[in-house]
């Protein structure tokens, strides 16, 4: 890894001054000796490796300049050498991406990061955006170049390979999955809400709490295409028990509890996010802070977050709107009682996030 290939083998002029200039910063504490013939065979064999591989390979020294690189990491970062050379953290290959849009900072780069800490980086996916606009997304191990006798870094490999067309792949397949989703959560929906709306306005809410909480930007999406299938259990409900418009028997009750363990069932375990997190959601929504819920009496922080969201932004819906077997609360109403009830029923965390959002918003949806 000393150098860069072009496609008929030979090094360009640009490769060869960077493999040079990385040469001799990493030799400069070892003393200088000629290498054995099996040296230098390992050597010529290796650079043989690199340039086989399927994967792009790059090497960036401590002041994360590029000093080495192969074809493959030209290919799939679509770059001229002379550009490659030209790299470092303040000035990368390319404007580099999160997942979620946001621009990497250079002491976020996988490479700066194992320089750092000295640690192995996995699977980090990063987007490159071209010229054109359109984006390469790329995922990258790296890993610290230590002397023989470790100590600290001198450098950092990382290798990478483009998975632009999975992720459209997969964004597809999710797409379509989403669809189904929405599907699912209506099925419940129809049976005891004439505006068939209740499922939007608590996604809506829920997404809205967990941003006033500051959670992580994933999290809030998912949270959000999750909370429609809190109430998917209820498809097992009898009519005569879901649509009573009077207050239910302690055994009829019993009954309604079940939508909770049943709903968690109907999802099951799932490879699709959403999916698990709206087993979860469709588990948990009913437990309460203080221990007193259901169905498996978990309290405070045994409860997961995207539970304990839902169950507020649930409620306030279920108040705020008539059902068969109660009238509507006004919002101020509707809020009081959500007050109330933090630390209680309610985390008074998600509590207060609530209290900051505009209610009246919050019922039009």
């Amino acid at each position: 890894m000393s150098g860069s290939a072009t496609a008929n083998g030979t090094k360009s002029p640009r490769a060869r001054a960077a493999a040079r200039s990385g040469a001799e910063k990493t030799t400069k504490s070892r003393p200088q000796q000629a290498a054995s013939p099996l040296q230098q065979v390992l050597d010529v064999a290796a650079l043989q490796l690199v340039e086989s591989l399927h994967e792009g390979v790059l090497v960036q020294d401590v002041d994360g300049r590029v000093i080495a690189f192969n074809t493959q990491a030209e290919q799939i970062l679509r770059m001229r050498p002379e550009d490659l050379i030209e790299a470092s953290p303040t000035q990368p290959v390319g404007p580099l991406i999160h997942d979620d849009g946001s621009p990497f900072a250079a002491d976020e780069l996988p490479t700066v990061v194992s320089l750092r800490t000295g640690e192995e980086q996995r699977d980090v996916v990063m987007g490159v955006r071209q010229p054109d606009g359109k984006v390469r997304w790329i995922a990258v191990n790296s890993m610290p170049l230590t002397q023989d006798g470790g100590g600290e870094p001198y450098a950092a490999v990382a290798s990478f390979v483009d998975i632009t067309e999975l992720r459209e792949t997969l964004r597809e397949r999710d797409a379509a999955r989403l669809k189904d989703v929405k599907r699912l959560a209506l099925v419940a929906e129809f049976r005891d809400d004439e505006t068939n709306r209740h499922t939007e306005r608590v996604a809506h809410t829920a997404a809205l709490v967990a941003m006033e909480l500051g959670l992580e930007r994933d999290l809030i999406w998912t949270i959000g295409r999750a909370a429609p299938l809190h109430d998917v259990g209820k498809v097992a409900i009898p009519d005569s028990i879901l649509l009573k418009p009077d207050k239910l028997t302690p055994e009829e009750f019993e009954v309604m509890k079940t939508h909770t363990s049943i709903g968690g069932r109907i999802l099951g375990e799932s490879d699709f996010l959403v999916l698990r997190m709206g087993m979860e959601i469709a588990l948990t929504h009913h437990e309460r802070w203080d221990g007193c819920g259901y169905p498996r009496g978990l309290g405070g922080e045994e409860i997961p977050i995207c539970g304990r969201i839902v169950a507020v932004a649930d409620a306030f819906d279920a108040m705020s709107h008539p059902r068969p077997y109660h009238p509507a609360l006004s919002i101020p109403e509707a809020i009081g009682e959500i007050a109330d009830r933090g630390g209680v029923q309610f985390d008074p965390d998600v509590v207060r996030a609530f209290m900051a959002l505009d209610h009246h918003n919050l019922v039009e949806v």
